[in-house]
Protein backbone atom coordinates (compact mmCIF):
# COMPACT_ATOMS: atom_id res chain seq x y z
CA UNK A 1 0.00 0.00 0.00
CA UNK A 2 2.73 2.51 0.56
CA UNK A 3 4.53 1.64 -2.27
CA UNK A 4 1.67 2.77 -4.76
CA UNK A 5 0.75 5.93 -2.70
CA UNK A 6 4.49 6.92 -3.68
CA UNK A 7 3.86 5.99 -7.30
CA UNK A 8 0.68 7.62 -7.41
CA UNK A 9 2.28 10.88 -5.65
CA UNK A 10 5.57 10.95 -7.96
CA UNK A 11 2.85 10.50 -10.95
CA UNK A 12 0.71 13.54 -9.62
CA UNK A 13 3.95 15.64 -8.91
CA UNK A 14 5.33 14.44 -12.78
CA UNK A 15 1.74 15.50 -14.16
CA UNK A 16 2.13 19.27 -12.39
CA UNK A 17 5.27 19.49 -13.21
CA UNK A 18 4.38 18.34 -17.17
CA UNK A 19 1.89 21.09 -17.25
CA UNK A 20 4.26 23.97 -15.69
CA UNK A 21 6.50 23.14 -18.80
CA UNK A 22 3.53 23.19 -21.29
CA UNK A 23 2.20 26.59 -20.20
CA UNK A 24 5.88 27.60 -19.83
CA UNK A 25 6.40 26.51 -23.54
CA UNK A 26 3.16 27.95 -24.40
CA UNK A 27 3.54 31.20 -22.74
CA UNK A 28 7.10 31.38 -24.75
CA UNK A 29 5.77 30.30 -28.61
CA UNK A 30 2.90 33.25 -27.80
CA UNK A 31 5.31 35.48 -26.88
CA UNK A 32 8.19 34.83 -29.41
CA UNK A 33 5.61 34.23 -32.25
CA UNK A 34 4.12 37.76 -31.72
CA UNK A 35 6.91 40.17 -30.45
CA UNK A 36 7.97 41.50 -33.86
CA UNK A 37 4.33 42.45 -34.34
CA UNK A 38 4.09 43.91 -31.25
CA UNK A 39 7.41 45.90 -31.21
CA UNK A 40 6.03 47.21 -35.20
CA UNK A 41 2.81 48.06 -33.35
CA UNK A 42 4.35 50.04 -30.96
CA UNK A 43 6.57 51.80 -33.59
CA UNK A 44 3.91 52.85 -35.60
CA UNK A 45 1.52 54.10 -33.03
CA UNK A 46 4.72 55.38 -31.62
CA UNK A 47 5.27 57.40 -35.49
CA UNK A 48 1.37 58.64 -35.77
CA UNK A 49 0.97 60.12 -32.05
CA UNK A 50 4.83 62.30 -32.73
CA UNK A 51 4.06 62.74 -36.21
CA UNK A 52 0.18 64.49 -34.82
CA UNK A 53 1.90 66.05 -32.41
CA UNK A 54 4.92 67.67 -34.78
CA UNK A 55 2.03 68.57 -37.28
CA UNK A 56 -0.41 70.58 -34.73
CA UNK A 57 2.75 72.74 -33.63
CA UNK A 58 3.35 73.03 -37.47
CA UNK A 59 -0.20 74.27 -38.06
CA UNK A 60 -0.30 76.72 -35.11
CA UNK A 61 3.02 78.24 -36.34
CA UNK A 62 2.71 78.72 -39.42
CA UNK A 63 3.39 81.60 -41.42
CA UNK A 64 1.50 83.50 -43.63
CA UNK A 65 1.20 86.80 -45.87
CA UNK A 66 -1.41 89.12 -44.29
CA UNK A 67 -2.12 90.56 -48.00
CA UNK A 68 -3.26 87.07 -49.96
CA UNK A 69 -2.35 88.48 -52.88
CA UNK A 70 1.35 87.95 -51.81
CA UNK A 71 3.18 84.83 -51.06
CA UNK A 72 5.25 84.05 -48.20
CA UNK A 73 8.15 84.09 -50.93
CA UNK A 74 7.78 87.68 -51.54
CA UNK A 75 10.65 89.83 -49.52
CA UNK A 76 8.91 92.86 -49.30
CA UNK A 77 5.55 90.89 -48.68
CA UNK A 78 4.25 91.70 -44.51
CA UNK A 79 4.55 87.84 -42.82
CA UNK A 80 2.32 86.85 -39.80
CA UNK A 81 1.50 83.90 -37.73
CA UNK A 82 -1.66 82.25 -39.57
CA UNK A 83 -3.44 81.49 -35.81
CA UNK A 84 -3.10 85.23 -35.81
CA UNK A 85 -4.75 86.39 -38.71
CA UNK A 86 -7.53 83.60 -37.41
CA UNK A 87 -7.60 85.22 -33.84
CA UNK A 88 -7.75 88.65 -35.71
CA UNK A 89 -10.57 87.69 -37.45
CA UNK A 90 -12.50 86.00 -34.34
CA UNK A 91 -12.14 89.14 -32.78
CA UNK A 92 -14.92 91.09 -34.53
CA UNK A 93 -17.68 88.69 -34.43
CA UNK A 94 -16.79 85.52 -32.68
CA UNK A 95 -16.69 83.77 -36.25
CA UNK A 96 -14.04 82.58 -38.73
CA UNK A 97 -15.03 83.88 -42.42
CA UNK A 98 -15.02 81.38 -45.25
CA UNK A 99 -11.64 82.91 -46.39
CA UNK A 100 -10.10 82.47 -43.50
CA UNK A 101 -11.29 79.07 -43.20
CA UNK A 102 -10.25 78.28 -46.85
CA UNK A 103 -6.79 79.02 -45.82
CA UNK A 104 -6.82 77.12 -42.64
CA UNK A 105 -8.20 74.28 -44.00
CA UNK A 106 -5.19 74.43 -47.21
CA UNK A 107 -2.51 74.81 -44.77
CA UNK A 108 -3.51 71.45 -42.28
CA UNK A 109 -4.22 69.52 -45.82
CA UNK A 110 -0.59 70.72 -46.19
CA UNK A 111 1.09 69.73 -43.46
CA UNK A 112 -0.97 66.04 -43.32
CA UNK A 113 -0.25 65.36 -46.91
CA UNK A 114 2.16 62.46 -46.32
CA UNK A 115 -0.39 60.77 -44.48
CA UNK A 116 -3.63 61.94 -46.31
CA UNK A 117 -3.83 59.11 -48.82
CA UNK A 118 -4.52 56.23 -45.89
CA UNK A 119 -5.33 58.43 -43.25
CA UNK A 120 -8.28 60.37 -42.17
CA UNK A 121 -8.50 63.08 -39.55
CA UNK A 122 -10.35 65.76 -37.81
CA UNK A 123 -9.06 69.07 -36.91
CA UNK A 124 -11.18 71.42 -34.65
CA UNK A 125 -10.63 74.17 -32.43
CA UNK A 126 -13.40 74.85 -29.84
CA UNK A 127 -13.72 76.74 -26.74
CA UNK A 128 -14.99 74.04 -24.14
CA UNK A 129 -15.78 76.78 -21.53
CA UNK A 130 -18.72 78.65 -23.59
CA UNK A 131 -19.53 75.49 -25.35
CA UNK A 132 -18.52 76.64 -28.78
CA UNK A 133 -17.17 75.24 -32.23
CA UNK A 134 -15.04 77.84 -33.55
CA UNK A 135 -13.28 75.71 -36.19
CA UNK A 136 -14.06 72.13 -37.52
CA UNK A 137 -12.12 70.41 -40.52
CA UNK A 138 -12.83 67.00 -41.31
CA UNK A 139 -11.00 64.86 -43.54
CA UNK A 140 -12.53 61.28 -44.83
CA UNK A 141 -11.51 58.82 -47.68
CA UNK A 142 -14.76 58.71 -49.88
CA UNK A 143 -15.57 55.11 -49.49
CA UNK A 144 -17.58 52.97 -51.89
CA UNK A 145 -19.80 49.73 -50.79
CA UNK A 146 -20.35 47.15 -53.07
CA UNK A 147 -21.67 43.57 -53.46
CA UNK A 148 -19.96 40.96 -55.14
CA UNK A 149 -23.43 39.38 -55.33
CA UNK A 150 -21.88 35.92 -54.07
CA UNK A 151 -25.06 34.30 -52.73
CA UNK A 152 -25.36 33.32 -48.68
CA UNK A 153 -21.43 35.36 -48.77
CA UNK A 154 -23.42 38.16 -46.44
CA UNK A 155 -19.96 40.20 -46.94
CA UNK A 156 -19.27 43.89 -48.95
CA UNK A 157 -16.04 45.09 -50.65
CA UNK A 158 -15.42 48.62 -49.43
CA UNK A 159 -12.88 50.75 -51.38
CA UNK A 160 -12.23 54.03 -52.25
CA UNK A 161 -14.48 56.27 -55.38
CA UNK A 162 -11.69 56.26 -58.37
CA UNK A 163 -13.41 59.62 -59.28
CA UNK A 164 -13.23 61.19 -56.09
CA UNK A 165 -10.87 59.27 -53.49
CA UNK A 166 -11.36 61.92 -50.50
CA UNK A 167 -13.66 64.59 -48.93
CA UNK A 168 -13.47 67.54 -47.09
CA UNK A 169 -16.22 69.30 -44.58
CA UNK A 170 -16.55 72.05 -42.89
CA UNK A 171 -17.79 70.83 -39.83
CA UNK A 172 -19.89 72.49 -36.54
CA UNK A 173 -21.19 75.54 -38.01
CA UNK A 174 -23.72 77.15 -36.55
CA UNK A 175 -26.48 79.87 -38.31
CA UNK A 176 -23.83 80.05 -41.41
CA UNK A 177 -25.20 80.60 -45.29
CA UNK A 178 -23.03 78.45 -47.36
CA UNK A 179 -23.98 77.97 -51.38
CA UNK A 180 -27.88 79.32 -50.38
CA UNK A 181 -28.28 76.76 -47.14
CA UNK A 182 -28.00 77.65 -43.71
CA UNK A 183 -26.49 75.04 -41.84
CA UNK A 184 -27.36 74.82 -37.99
CA UNK A 185 -25.67 72.19 -35.28
CA UNK A 186 -25.51 71.99 -31.61
CA UNK A 187 -22.17 72.26 -29.57
CA UNK A 188 -23.28 68.95 -27.35
CA UNK A 189 -24.88 66.99 -30.05
CA UNK A 190 -21.59 67.13 -32.12
CA UNK A 191 -19.59 66.44 -29.23
CA UNK A 192 -21.49 63.45 -28.37
CA UNK A 193 -21.49 62.47 -32.22
CA UNK A 194 -17.96 62.79 -32.45
CA UNK A 195 -16.99 60.78 -29.28
CA UNK A 196 -19.06 58.12 -30.66
CA UNK A 197 -17.24 58.28 -34.18
CA UNK A 198 -13.86 58.12 -32.58
CA UNK A 199 -15.12 54.86 -30.40
CA UNK A 200 -15.45 52.96 -33.38
CA UNK A 201 -12.66 53.81 -35.66
CA UNK A 202 -9.85 52.03 -34.22
CA UNK A 203 -6.91 53.18 -32.63
CA UNK A 204 -6.29 57.09 -32.91
CA UNK A 205 -3.24 59.28 -32.80
CA UNK A 206 -4.08 62.97 -31.57
CA UNK A 207 -2.74 65.98 -30.22
CA UNK A 208 -4.04 68.82 -28.71
CA UNK A 209 -3.02 72.19 -27.33
CA UNK A 210 -4.43 75.27 -25.75
CA UNK A 211 -5.31 78.50 -27.19
CA UNK A 212 -6.24 81.64 -26.64
CA UNK A 213 -8.71 83.88 -28.42
CA UNK A 214 -10.13 87.13 -28.00
CA UNK A 215 -13.09 89.46 -28.33
CA UNK A 216 -13.15 93.21 -28.79
CA UNK A 217 -16.55 94.46 -26.85
CA UNK A 218 -18.30 97.82 -28.61
CA UNK A 219 -16.46 99.51 -25.58
CA UNK A 220 -12.93 98.38 -26.67
CA UNK A 221 -12.41 96.16 -24.23
CA UNK A 222 -10.91 92.84 -25.28
CA UNK A 223 -12.37 89.62 -23.05
CA UNK A 224 -10.24 86.21 -23.20
CA UNK A 225 -11.50 82.88 -24.51
CA UNK A 226 -9.50 79.31 -23.03
CA UNK A 227 -9.72 77.91 -26.50
CA UNK A 228 -8.57 74.26 -27.09
CA UNK A 229 -6.91 72.98 -30.44
CA UNK A 230 -7.28 69.17 -31.25
CA UNK A 231 -5.72 67.04 -34.33
CA UNK A 232 -6.99 63.21 -34.29
CA UNK A 233 -5.94 60.86 -36.72
CA UNK A 234 -7.24 57.25 -37.47
CA UNK A 235 -6.38 54.28 -40.38
CA UNK A 236 -8.96 55.14 -43.03
CA UNK A 237 -12.33 53.39 -42.31
CA UNK A 238 -15.83 52.91 -43.17
CA UNK A 239 -18.09 55.11 -41.56
CA UNK A 240 -21.52 53.72 -43.20
CA UNK A 241 -24.05 51.82 -41.63
CA UNK A 242 -23.27 48.21 -40.69
CA UNK A 243 -24.98 45.02 -39.83
CA UNK A 244 -23.27 46.01 -36.31
CA UNK A 245 -23.99 49.86 -35.76
CA UNK A 246 -25.83 52.49 -37.69
CA UNK A 247 -24.16 55.04 -39.41
CA UNK A 248 -21.39 57.12 -37.96
CA UNK A 249 -21.41 59.69 -40.39
CA UNK A 250 -23.45 59.54 -43.25
CA UNK A 251 -21.88 61.87 -45.84
CA UNK A 252 -24.83 61.20 -48.64
CA UNK A 253 -27.38 62.77 -46.07
CA UNK A 254 -27.86 66.29 -44.88
CA UNK A 255 -25.53 67.23 -42.43
CA UNK A 256 -27.98 68.57 -40.01
CA UNK A 257 -26.49 66.81 -36.66
CA UNK A 258 -23.21 67.90 -37.65
CA UNK A 259 -23.39 71.04 -39.11
CA UNK A 260 -21.35 69.99 -41.73
CA UNK A 261 -20.69 71.29 -45.45
CA UNK A 262 -18.60 70.26 -47.99
CA UNK A 263 -15.18 72.61 -48.61
CA UNK A 264 -15.84 72.46 -51.98
CA UNK A 265 -19.02 74.25 -52.26
CA UNK A 266 -17.47 77.38 -49.66
CA UNK A 267 -16.19 80.22 -51.51
CA UNK A 268 -13.93 82.59 -50.21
Amino acid sequence: MEINQKGQAAVTDALFFLMIIISLSVFLYNFANSYGSTVQEQIQNEFQTTFATNSLKTILYTSTSRDPTETIYDPDAEIDYLLALIKEDYADDEKINDREKLVLSNTVSSILAPLADSTDYIFYITVPENKKIVFMFLHLTNFTKTDPGLPGQGFYIYGADPSETHKDYFCGLDNETIGGSTINSDYETVVIKLTRLLANVGPTSSATSAAKLIKIGSDGSFGDFKAQVDLIMWDATWLGETRDRPALLDVSAPHSDWGCVEVSAVTP
